[in-house]
């Protein structure tokens, strides 16, 4: 008993201390964010969007990302998410605000804005466009977009069908996401094995064998989060 009282206060002291970090890093962000930092705008936004080291306060949160949004991609891409209707009754939906304020990341190397931006090209029938930014977002390891580039090549939209890379690609997204063979999975590459020669097979077996991840620099900040949050105010300081 007196061990589970032991492990359980270590585990309190380690929440307090790390949301003592947390409101650290954000009065640090605060103080370089109202200097005009773009990119600490963005940070002081997210942290306003998820409560971490701050009470979560959406409406403060657009506002940091709509100063942050000119000169920042990831700025303008929580900025497009707002517009997208994350922001709630904050601000309107606007379908045209969203894409734009999206396209500046993607086109930047954000994966989660291009696979966003392939998904509303790919609602509006445009399937060439959609691709485009499928295979960037892809080739970063976006489990999603690895699963629409497989449909796109399956269903032969936007690019000519080709069950080989209907089949890597599918194989490839369930790698990304660390998912199990189950039933439903087996079924589907089933499907795709017997439609196929043996020459398609091994097309892709060779393409999931050579394939690898290769995620921007912006990915990553945004992947990493508080810690890349943290690690910036770490080099303001130095």
């Amino acid at each position: 008993m007196k061990f589970v009282t032991l492990v359980l206060s270590a585990l309190m002291l380690i929440a307090v201390t790390a949301r003592a970090n947390d409101t650290d890093t954000f009065n640090a962000m605060m103080v370089l964010a109202n200097k005009g930092d773009a990119e600490a705008q963005y940070h002081v936004g997210m942290m306003y969007n998820n409560g971490i080291g701050t009470p979560q306060d959406i409406r403060q949160a657009f506002e940091w990302f709509q100063k942050s949004a000119a000169h920042d991609p990831l700025g303008a891409y929580k900025l497009g998410c707002y517009y997208a209707g994350q922001g709630g009754t904050v601000v309107a939906r606007n379908e045209e605000e969203a894409l734009k304020h999206k396209l500046v990341a993607a086109k930047a190397g954000y994966s989660l804005a291009q696979f966003d931006v392939a998904l509303h090209y790919a609602q509006h029938g445009n399937f060439d466009e959609a691709v485009k930014w499928l295979q960037q977002a892809a080739a970063q390891g976006d489990d999603s977009a690895l699963y629409g580039l497989s449909q796109s090549y399956y269903d032969g939209k936007g690019v000519p069908r080709d069950l080989a890379f209907a089949l890597g690609y599918y194989q490839l997204s369930l790698m990304m996401r660390q998912e199990e063979l189950n039933d439903r999975n087996k079924a589907v590459m089933d499907h795709m094995l017997a439609q196929m020669s043996e020459a398609e097979i091994a097309k892709a077996q060779e393409l999931v064998g050579k394939w690898k991840p290769e995620p921007t620099a912006l990915t990553l900040k945004a992947l990493n989060g508080i810690s890349a949050a943290e690690e910036y105010v770490r080099k303001a300081s130095d």
